[in-house]
């Protein structure tokens, strides 16, 4: 009897001894698996047109992608852990950028996704991403084509739609004394999504205006010289060109009217004139050139100026409006990931979609859609500067107009 007690003490020691340490070891392992789950990196995928056509705008966003995950880790990260991005090279080409979006969704694992540069190109990845559910917030395309497809997963940081752009520009003629105003328009552009919804709307702004059309005429988008093209504009001797471009063909617009020596009453061109490259490479002949820009160093925005003081330090420059619109994607995220409190993609899309988004491009507030509706600026090269020309609420200068009809 006194001996089975012996064993039944022992036993009960060793037993006691067994769950202790099994519940240290739980208790480790817990802690070291909720580390390694806390630390695990938060992963931002996205594509850029780094080559090819596009790949001097590209690499705009690139900086304010890289920007922003940079400022987001400094503070801690998303969610208690890091963010790294993934960003690969789509070489301007849809296809290509497609299968890239797929590979970041299925064996990148990416966490959340960035938008790609261009509406053709972001007209084919958001097919992708829809239909996989994941959030993406893009500020490089801006078609119309895109959000009329009911999809729930796509939201835009670019202030409007791509078929708006020229508002400023016939609002600004509409302000005009009527003896003053242009009465003849002709529109060129380059056969891609962005540009044909560009031509496509201001054609519907020179009819509500009750202006002329004299021509319309769409060239290939790797053109090469847009002379040919030009001296037939010339022969028509519109008031205002209006150019749907991008920044390779607009430098080509501008060297043909000068190689023409002629000039519009109003020459208005999209994306180029809103770079500071286009008075780099052009230098004084971009003066007088006007267009659109979804973003100014001088606009009132909440953070603009440490947006910029950021930039420069970073990169030694000023950033131009497709640095900020990608910067501003990246707020977006990191506002609905904070606000949410988790990665659910249904979640994050409600939650951008029902709230208004402090960004540096202005306060988004989101249609149904999935683009906001603030509406670009009226800028025009002065003197090596952009200044705002309209709105009136937000100009720093007035416009120059008519130019003059020769070069010299």
């Amino acid at each position: 009897m006194i001996m089975s007690q012996g064993i039944t003490k022992t036993a009960s020691i060793i037993i006691a001894v067994i769950i202790i340490i099994a519940v240290v070891g739980g208790i480790a392992y817990y802690y070291y698996t909720s580390k390694q789950a806390v630390s695990k990196p938060i992963i931002v995928g996205a594509t850029l047109s780094l080559t090819g056509k596009y790949g001097r705008t590209g690499e705009w966003y690139k900086l304010g992608y890289e920007l922003w995950a940079d400022q987001v880790n400094k503070k801690g990260g998303l969610l208690g852990r890091p963010v790294k991005l993934i960003i690969y090279d789509d070489q301007s080409d849809p296809t290509t950028a497609a299968n890239l979006y797929e590979k970041l969704i299925t064996v990148d694992k990416a966490d959340l996704l960035l938008g790609p540069y261009s509406s053709a190109i972001v007209f084919a990845v958001s097919s992708v991403t829809e239909k996989y559910h994941k959030v993406m917030v893009e500020g490089g395309g801006n078609a119309l084509k895109i959000f009329s497809r009911g999809y729930k997963y796509i939201f835009l940081t670019l202030p409007g739609l791509a078929e708006n752009i020229t508002k400023g520009l016939f609002d600004f003629i509409k302000s005009l004394p009527p003896d003053k105003r242009p009465k003849t328009v002709a529109i060129i552009n380059a056969n891609d999504l962005f540009p044909i919804a560009i031509a496509n709307g201001a054609e519907n702004y020179v009819k509500k205006l009750g202006l002329k059309l004299v021509l319309h005429e769409v060239y290939p988008k790797e053109i090469k010289d847009l002379t040919p093209l030009l001296t037939k504009v010339k022969a028509l001797n519109p008031d205002v060109l209006i150019g749907g471009t991008y920044f390779p063909d607009a430098v080509l617009v501008v060297k043909a009217l000068k190689q023409l020596n002629w000039r519009p009453k109003i020459v208005f061109l999209t994306v180029g004139p809103a770079m500071p490259e286009f008075w780099e490479t052009l230098g004084e002949d971009a003066n007088g050139i006007m267009g659109e820009s979804w973003w100014e160093p001088t606009a009132p925005w909440k953070g603009v100026k440490e947006f910029i003081k950021a930039f420069k330090e970073k990169y030694g420059k000023d950033p131009d409006y497709h640095a900020a619109c990608g910067y501003a994607a990246g707020q977006v995220l990191e506002a609905a990931v904070k606000a949410v409190g988790s990665l659910d993609q249904a979640k994050l899309a409600e939650w951008i979609r029902t709230h208004t988004i402090e960004t540096v491009v202005g306060p988004l507030k989101y249609t149904e859609a999935g683009y906001p509706t603030l509406g670009p600026l009226l800028i025009q090269w002065q003197n090596g500067k952009r200044v705002i020309v309209a709105p009136k609420d937000a100009a720093t200068g007035e416009a120059i107009y008519p130019l003059s009809p020769t070069w010299g």
